[in-house]
């Protein structure tokens, strides 16, 4: 954590980003970034039961981008970072975008939580990732007129060959990326073919399908190729549920300008790691502004006593888990209905192998053979004693019933990702509400001590 916040502090110094102006983020805020990357860490070893030892965990990546001097002009430098860490993160991580012009050359530092928006998953930075970075990288710098390294190290063009076939094709998977970044934000599916020729795409629209073309693309791609997702009717659908979603959503855990509260800044801690007094002046106006929206918070949910809001925190916290055990068991019995299926199929599929088998003399000549189809059968047979008795469902039964489990599952992931936020927002306010009031306390006792003396 010590680490962490020392890198951020170090990315964000105001004498390399202009006073902070040319540092942006993304679903976090600058200054309480390591806190929230160390609750969405908290909440990924709460929520999956997977943690690593603390010398192998990597709790946040960095990238650095530099570019030629007197090529590009600071603002423009973050601008292009912060379009590099959300293609490369296909929006799905938090991150921290630090533009630094204290060198000859203008350089950025981007630094981004490797656990998921969703705290279920964390980024692979498997064999390849640096390629893939380094060709969206090169796409951007072209598409704003810059230079790139024309001709890269030896192999690593088949190198990016590799990376290709691991990857699939670059535009359709930030094709994927752009439409997943852009369909959430939009009113409705007009909005969102909008957003999308916003974003540089052309939009062809042919019978029953949309297509997309991306600049220097030399053909369109069809959404329906990039699965059952992205097709004409998928995509009217996820614009009409966002909307659906947007008219009901809960305004109670956000102020009434949709912007969440965020922690406040101990600025003695920062001012002790080297802040300067320019740094004080502002941290004190940040957390006054933030002190009001927490304020305003508790005045819009009635919250006037101290132990109903940390009852409050408790219930949301208590919920999430809730939420998150039952998409457990939904995930458990969604694979054991999808297992039990394969075995029926494949029980009859082998049976007739199975039983010649079980007559020939030269079994290991058939075994050799028919290896699989006999392994297939006696799985699926140990599959069917494990029930203990019941009678074997068919298939048709379980087709059902993985059906209901999967519409239950999205419907409870929906309440899980509104439980979850509900409850980042009341620790958050519960941890500023205990600065606050420690910070009057502490300045009680010193008033008091100061009288004493003067007595």
């Amino acid at each position: 954590m010590q680490s962490m916040s020392a890198r951020l502090d170090y990315d964000q110094k105001p004498e390399k980003t202009m006073d902070g102006a040319l540092v942006s983020s993304y679903m976090c805020s600058p200054e309480s970034a390591a806190q929230e990357f160390e609750i969405s860490h908290r909440l990924y070893r709460q929520l999956t039961g997977r943690s690593q030892p603390k010398a192998r965990e990597v709790v946040m990546y960095r990238i650095l981008q530099s570019f030629q001097p007197g090529e590009v002009t600071p603002e423009q430098a973050n601008r292009i970072g912060y379009e590099l860490a959300m293609r490369f993160t296909g929006g799905k991580h938090q991150f921290v975008v630090a533009t630094h012009t204290d060198k000859e050359h203008i350089h950025t530092h981007i630094e981004f939580n490797s656990v998921n928006l969703d705290c279920d998953g964390k980024f692979k930075n498997v064999k390849g990732s640096a390629l893939v970075l380094r060709r969206l990288n090169d796409e951007l710098c072209r598409e704003n007129g810059l230079s790139v390294i024309e001709h890269p190290a030896r192999n690593s063009k088949a190198h990016r060959e590799q990376a290709a076939i691991k990857y699939g094709n670059s535009f359709k998977e930030r094709l994927r990326q752009t439409i997943d970044r852009v369909l959430p934000a939009s009113k409705d599916y007009e909005d969102f073919l909008a957003k999308m020729r916003a974003e540089g795409y052309e939009v062809k629209k042919e019978g029953g399908n949309v297509a997309f073309r991306a600049p220097a693309q030399e053909r369109f791609t069809r959404s329906y190729r990039l699965g059952d997702n992205y097709t004409l009717d998928a995509l009217r659908a996820r614009c009409e549920h966002r909307r659906g979603r947007s008219a009901e959503a809960k305004t109670a855990i956000q102020r009434g300008d949709g912007k969440m509260v965020n922690l406040l800044i101990d600025i003695q801690a920062k001012i002790d790691a080297g802040k300067g007094a320019g740094y004080e002046r502002w941290a004190k106006i940040f957390n006054l502004k933030e002190a009001a929206k927490t304020l305003n918070f508790l005045i819009d949910n009635n919250l006037t006593d101290y132990d109903e809001l940390v009852a409050r925190a408790e219930q949301a916290g208590e919920n999430f888990n809730a939420s998150s055990k039952r998409i457990k068991q939904l995930e458990a019995r969604l694979s054991e209905v999808k297992q039990l299926k394969t075995h029926i199929i494949n029980y009859s599929k082998t049976r007739e192998v199975y039983a010649v088998y079980k007559k020939s003399r030269h079994k290991k000549e058939f075994l050799e053979k028919h290896g699989d189809e006999i392994a297939q059968h006696e799985a699926a047979k140990k599959a069917f004693d494990a029930l203990s008795g019941k009678p074997i469902p068919k298939v048709a039964q379980l087709s059902e019933e993985y059906a209901k489990l999967l519409a239950e599952k999205q419907a409870e992931y929906e309440r899980y990702r509104t439980h979850r936020q509900e409850m980042l927002t009341y620790e958050t306010v519960k941890q500023n509400v205990d600065r606050i009031l420690g910070a009057e306390l502490s300045e009680r006792e010193r008033k008091t001590k100061q009288d004493q003396t003067e007595r």
